[in-house]
């Protein structure tokens, strides 16, 4: 990266040439006020919501809340290809959570969120439209700006605010193409700024490590290609140039705190750890899906638009990919790819558009570097997330819009009298049209992205809760009993900090995400811990119970609690008449409690409701009722609230911050 801009051509003159047809300042000040318009929607919207971060999400954003505290981060959040190496890794750096830090400590976790990650997405379409019109003019803005409107519609609205790694860096992803392009034309003065944000990608999400050194590097041999032959004195004049030294500057500020870690942190270094790895686990994606993914993205119906973006990466339980294509399909459709930009790019050198070929040499490489980049990332337990592959839908969208560019621009050469009006329409209509759909709310992508956004508003009535918790810490977090990608202990945690209630975790996993500060010691004096679903509702251990909460209404939530002893009761009176003889796959054990049930025992009636049992033996006709639609009717309320019932409890205070959370296990006051 650092030897990619070490000259500086004298560009001025020509960059006034290919300028000098665009539109004046102001109508291209309002056409960036149009692209970055869908993130300004979306952040005001997410605020007035009362949206917060969950899962993952809320975990980063912790982090981000800990910058120039005690808890200060020196690493990224802790990596999920830790699972699939056997070791503890996090990603390299914390640039991230450094530039959404001063909204997290400003304001709420609601409000933090939405606005930094926004404030961090408008600040790469602006430089985006910046860098883009200092390396190839106009020509070069307005499709780089129907880019970024296109990437950000692909996405959807809502995840324009998402922290998650995978989603948050895919427009700063497309600002460095674009500078990548001025340093493959030598323009030095923009490499400090590709070194920054090529560090924020790497250290943000260590999955950008692999396809970030293809680029790089054909960025140089483009940048040698174009200046050849270059002599020793030349390359070391180069080595000594003010751009050179101040990008070595960046590289050395940004990578201080992973490097103090290193030297200086608990046990073996994270670089360490990072480099011993790279070669990733026992199982990796291979050339030929990761053929078959690239071309799905970049070649095939419906290519990165937003129908295919949830769902692009799906498995059939197994190892096998569904609804992609074959591998020689998609072998010809990139080799053809290939083909085309290359034929693009060869003209355009030809006819002396230098910017517009670096660009088409950035792009033809980036496809064969994209299947390489891929068949090196490791599935682990739960295969290849799609989050490990967002980035490829930036490239996939660079690619478009630079042969777009080229085809423009090589049809102007050939044909200098033609008006270029009519390209400049198109692209400013595409950029609207795009931007101005996608100011709706489209959160499709959310519920494929396993962070329980569904919860919310479970938490936050459990977010009022826990403030008794104030004069009781500092707390033990036990997450023994946590399922894989719950997204409410993360909220918790996060929720926590921001009351100032000292939490720390013995996990080892969760020590490397929330930093060794957070690891227990001991003198905690209070443990606190969650149940979900029907374990929540029917806890009766010594814990105290701080929430006991659900996604309903706490009206909705009386009635279905009614409802549930209404349905015990009517098993227990023979009002609903269950045939032991048509249970489907009954065994002894249920046979057992259906016996005790019915022969008059409230507990184990109020535990096959509770559960979930009676639903299915009367979706299955092994249970009748007199009344079918009451008794519907009151099965799928209490379904609707078990199922999303959330409960937060804690043993050490004494006594009992609270206690008045209505019915809580199969006690006596559970009787009609």
């Amino acid at each position: 990266m650092a030897v990619t801009c070490a000259v500086e051509p004298e560009t001025d003159t020509e960059h006034r040439e290919i300028d000098v047809l665009g539109p004046s300042r102001a109508v291209r000040a309002g056409l960036v006020a149009i692209a970055i318009l869908p993130v300004v929607v979306a952040a005001i919207r997410a605020i007035g919501r009362d949206w917060f971060p969950v899962g993952d999400s809320a975990l980063l954003y912790l982090r981000t809340a800990d910058v120039f505290t005690r808890h200060h981060p020196f690493l990224g959040s802790w990596t999920s290809a830790s699972v699939s190496v056997g070791e503890n890794m996090n990603n390299p750096g914390p640039i991230y959570d450094f530039l959404i830090a001063p909204f997290a400590h400003l304001f709420s976790p609601a409000a933090g969120a939405a606005l930094g990650v926004g404030a961090v997405n408008v600040a790469s379409i602006v430089g985006i439209s910046w860098a883009s019109r200092r390396v190839g003019g106009w020509p070069m803005q307005r499709w780089m700006l129907v880019a970024a409107a296109a990437l950000a519609w692909s996405m959807g609205s809502e995840l324009l605010i998402d922290i998650f790694q995978a989603h948050a860096l895919l427009l700063p992803f497309l600002l460095f193409l674009v500078l990548l392009v001025g340093c493959s034309e030598g323009i030095g003065s923009l490499l400090p700024l590709t070194a920054g944000v090529g560090t924020l990608l790497i250290q943000t999400h260590i999955t950008y490590a692999y396809i970030l050194s293809f680029l790089i590097l054909g960025s140089v041999v483009t940048l040698w290609w174009s200046r050849r032959p270059v002599s020793p004195r030349d390359v070391v004049a180069g080595l000594r140039s003010r751009p050179i030294v101040h990008s070595a500057l960046v590289l050395v500020v940004l990578w201080s705190h992973p490097v103090w870690e290193q030297f200086f942190g608990d046990g073996r270094g994270n670089l360490t750890r990072l480099v011993a790895n790279s070669s990733g686990g026992p199982i990796t994606v291979g050339m030929r899906d990761g053929t078959r993914i690239t071309a799905s993205i970049m070649t095939m119906p419906q290519w990165w638009l937003r129908q295919d973006f949830p769902t692009k990466i799906r498995y059939d339980g197994g190892p096998a990919l569904l609804s992609l294509p074959g591998v020689v399909a998609s072998a010809v459709s990139l080799l053809l790819l290939v083909a085309l930009l290359g034929a693009l790019t060869v003209t355009a050198h030809r006819r002396g558009l230098t910017a517009q070929a670096a660009a088409g040499v950035l792009a033809m490489m980036s496809i064969p570097a994209t299947v390489l980049s891929l068949s090196r990332l490791t599935i682990g337990p739960t295969l290849l997330s799609a989050g490990h592959i967002r980035w490829v839908w930036t490239l996939a969208v660079f690619a478009t819009f630079v042969a777009i560019w080229l085809a423009v621009d090589i049809w102007t050469s050939i044909r200098p009298r033609t008006e270029t009006r009519w390209a400049t329409a198109v692209a400013m209509a595409l950029m609207a049209g795009l931007s101005f759909a996608n100011l709706a709310y489209d959160g499709k992508a959310l519920q494929y992205s396993q962070q329980g956004y569904g919860a919310m508003s479970a938490l936050r009535r459990a977010f009022q809760d826990v403030t008794v918790l104030a004069d009781h810490d500092p707390v033990l977090f036990d997450t023994r009993n946590l399922r894989i990608y719950e997204p409410t202990s993360s909220a918790m945690m996060m929720q926590m900090n921001e009351l100032g209630i000292e939490f720390r975790v013995n996990d080892e996993g969760f020590v490397r995400q929330l930093g060794p500060t957070r690891r227990a010691d001991g003198s905690e004096r209070t443990i606190v811990f969650q149940l979900e679903g029907a374990s929540a509702v029917t806890y009766s251990g010594p814990a105290c119970t701080i929430s006991l909460t659900s996604e309903l209404n706490e009206q909705d939530e009386r009635r279905a609690r009614n409802a549930a002893l209404d349905l015990a009761a009517a098993m227990s009176d023979g009002t609903i008449f269950v045939e032991g003889s048509r249970v489907p796959d009954i065994d002894p054990l249920q046979r057992l409690v259906l016996s005790m049930a019915v022969g008059g025992d409230l507990d184990m009636a109020w535990s096959l409701v509770i559960y979930g049992t009676l639903s299915t033996w009367f979706a299955s006709g092994a249970a009748v009722s007199l009344n079918t639609a009451a008794t519907e009717e009151r099965l799928e309320l209490v379904t609707s609230w078990v199922a999303s019932a959330y409960g937060f409890f804690a043993d050490g205070p004494d006594p009992c911050p609270l206690t008045e959370h209505g019915i809580v296990g199969p006690e006596p006051s559970v009787k009609p």
